[in-house]
């Protein structure tokens, strides 16, 4: 896998610009464009060749490769890349054999029983006001499915003001902590973007470890600590489960809710 790949995680580039420093910026950083992926990731990739009928929950801009149906909430960019996100462009959807529904996905959605082969979500379920629902109608309307979102630990440490819930997964069960006050960005507030300026902006309770992993190559300063620098990236890239979850489930699956 080429490093920067994941870069729709938090990313603060659009995909467009990343596809052109991704090789410049990982020679210059040091991390290797191998990775090792995670076996979760590769078996969502598996999934996705092999169904015929896709959903993406909470699809943004860039609904995954081979989505028939993308829903989301927001076309504006308002809990997208830190607001900076691309407008959801439904007619190039459209084009592109993508039908888009603008919808919560923690709600009743108009689809049939099993009506999809694989419902695919990535970084949506933090975001949502009642994810117990959402669990609910993506096993009624899919046969299968996974749900990604932040770990524990990359919600501590990269958390965004707009992410509600703590996730975890163990075997065919998937957790959803309700963030309190200080779990809420402890480390300091994300890089804002300076309009002015076309740059992003680091200023003192910018959150350090923003600096540190540096994805997409916004932060032009001194890099302090290479080796925690390449171990995050390492692991990020990747899509490790000490920086992710990826829930992929058959049938169906167990869920908690803790408010």
């Amino acid at each position: 896998m080429e490093c920067g790949k994941s870069m729709n995680i938090k990313m603060l580039l659009p995909e467009p610009v990343k596809q052109v420093i991704r090789p410049i910026y990982c020679k210059i950083k040091g991390t290797s464009q191998k990775i090792e992926l995670d076996p979760r990731w590769i078996a969502v990739q598996k999934k996705l060749a092999e169904s015929k009928k896709i959903i993406d929950l909470g699809c943004g801009n860039n609904p995954v490769q081979g989505t028939a149906v993308g829903v989301d909430l927001y076309v504006e960019p308002k809990e997208r890349s830190l607001g900076t996100g691309l407008t959801i462009d439904i007619q190039k959807l459209k084009e592109k054999g993508v039908t888009f529904v603008n919808a919560r996905i923690d709600a009743a959605l108009p689809f049939d029983d099993k009506e999809f082969d694989f419902a695919y979500s990535h970084h949506a379920f933090e975001h949502l006001e009642d994810p117990a629902i959402a669990c609910k109608e993506m096993m009624r309307i899919a046969k299968s499915g996974v749900i990604i979102t932040p770990s524990i630990l990359a919600e501590l440490i990269f958390g965004r003001l707009y992410h509600r819930w703590l996730v975890m997964d163990r075997d065919s069960s998937i957790f959803f902590f309700k963030k309190r006050p200080f779990e809420d960005r402890p480390f300091g507030k994300h890089p804002e973007w300076d309009e002015n300026k076309k740059r992003w902006v680091v200023e003192k309770d910018t959150n350090p470890f923003d600096i540190l992993l540096n994805d997409s190559g916004w932060y032009r300063g001194k890099e302090r600590l290479p080796r925690l620098t390449n171990l995050l990236r390492k692991y990020w890239y990747a899509h490790s489960p000490l920086i992710e979850v990826i829930f992929n489930w058959e049938e169906s699956f167990e869920y908690e809710v803790y408010e």
